[in-house]
């Protein structure tokens, strides 16, 4: 039997959806819909904690992670097997009911200022893609308990949170969003070894070495090393000419690509944009891939325009946000070979965002928005990690590409915690959007 809740209930976050039978997880019933106005409803016992502030101790450098897989993997006994998207592994036995605490700004009950009210909205659409993704895994063996609770974008409420009794016995915590508060949790799931995902916010230094926290929204800094890979594959002999506009996209991924190809010893050239640019004496003869670092639609237009004589010879690489412009003339960007960079997957249909989509539309009757893609592919990504290994997922899954509908999860150790390294391209070919794997 599968057990609808109804959501127009207040949120507990003790056991907001209970313990779900074996295998079965309770299915939306679809009753809040984006396309009306929300608010969320209280639990005082769950949302409004009264007990005391926690302190949290930084600068501890004791704890060290310095086991390769392989001695983990010989540490542990072996002795199940395991399918994982087709895969089949020798895997540790593990239990079979799993408690996983969801800690996100919902600001159940303040939302007075518009800031508030925007990232409610936002969190909303994250939690709607988490119930589609609970209505997916009913093929999983485990049981799961899903607790969620409001940190109201307040850090001592995020603590009053992680001071409850029952969040040591969390097998796994999936958020919060602010950095700071990233840092707080970081440091209480180091403490009690509990893997942590970061779901929006990247955070790179944590005071020491932290193997329990998962950056899942990729960094710029991944995505860098994930497009000079792309670029030295597939344009060997080519030269890389970066053009940058100093703003939001350039600020992050630019000056993230630039420390990546210095630091690899790329041969490049940067140069910043302006109208008068002379691109004959920059470009010369040879073939060459010009990435743009802006998402102005003025910008790119010159841009286009001042290379469409230099084609085929060049290769226009830029946002993905250059998507969303109206009134271009596609064939332009074909000439230029045009590959959008970016970690919208979903801009082309795969099998599993379709099912987002269509259940999106049948459950609140509007399409799913960026953050309700998060949530599915976050949330369905715990699951399945849990249910096949257990707390010792990422002994197995470090550096393998996991597929889901608007992201890859390919978790990669770096010298502080773990990232998400990935990037998707995308080209145009007859006026067809298509992703380049």
């Amino acid at each position: 039997m599968i057990s609808a809740q109804n959501h127009l209930l207040p949120l507990s976050g003790n056991k907001f959806f209970g313990y779900f039978l074996i295998p079965l997880l309770f299915v939306s019933c679809g009753a809040l819909k984006k396309a009306d106005t929300q608010e969320w409803l209280v639990d005082d016992k769950i949302v409004m904690l009264k007990s005391s502030d926690m302190s949290i101790k930084t600068g501890d450098e004791s704890f060290k992670d310095t086991r390769r897989k392989e001695d983990l993997k010989e540490q542990i006994q072996l002795s199940s097997s395991v399918y994982f998207r087709g895969e089949l592994y020798k895997a540790p036995p593990k239990k079979r009911h799993f408690k996983i605490a969801v800690m996100l700004p919902f600001h159940s009950k303040t939302q007075n200022s518009a800031v508030n009210k925007r990232r409610s909205s936002i969190m909303l659409e994250y939690y709607q893609g988490i119930q589609i993704a609970l209505s997916k895994a009913t093929g999983l063996q485990s049981s799961f308990s899903i607790y969620f609770y409001d940190t109201d974008n307040d850090t001592t409420k995020l603590k009053d949170i992680l001071q409850k009794h029952e969040m040591k016995e969390m097998d796994l915590i999936l958020g919060p969003t602010d950095e700071q508060q990233v840092r707080i949790a970081a440091y209480f799931a180091r403490n009690y070894e509990i893997p942590l995902f970061s779901p929006l916010t990247t955070v790179s230094n944590l005071w020491s070495n932290n193997p329990y926290v998962f950056n899942l929204n990729p960094s710029d800094e991944m995505q860098a090393k994930v497009y000079l890979e792309y670029f030295k594959k597939n344009h060997k002999g080519e030269k890389l000419l970066i053009v940058r506009d100093g703003k939001r996209f350039d600020r992050g991924f630019g000056e993230a690509l630039v420390a990546e190809c210095l630091k690899q010893k790329i041969n490049f050239n940067k140069i910043a944009y302006a109208k008068t640019i002379k691109w004959d004496n920059i470009l010369g003869s040879q073939k060459t891939v010009v990435l743009l670092t802006s998402e102005d639609k003025t910008t790119m237009t010159y841009v286009v325009t001042a290379l469409l004589g230099k084609a085929p010879n060049i290769t226009l690489m830029g946002s993905d946000k250059w998507m969303d412009f109206s009134n271009v003339d596609f064939s332009y960007w074909e000439r230029l070979n045009i590959v959008f960079l970016g970690t919208y997957k979903a801009h082309t249909i795969n099998d599993e965002a379709l099912y987002v989509r269509d259940t999106y539309r049948e459950n609140y009757r509007d399409d799913p928005s960026w953050y309700t893609y998060l949530g599915y592919d976050q949330m369905l990504f715990a699951l399945e990690a849990l249910d096949a290994f257990g707390r010792y997922f990422p002994i197995f899954l470090e550096d393998k590409a996991i597929s889901y509908a608007n992201t890859n999860m390919v978790i990669t150790k770096t010298k502080a915690c773990f990232q998400n390294k990935y990037l998707q391209m995308f080209t145009l070919s007859e006026s067809e959007l298509k992703p380049i794997e």
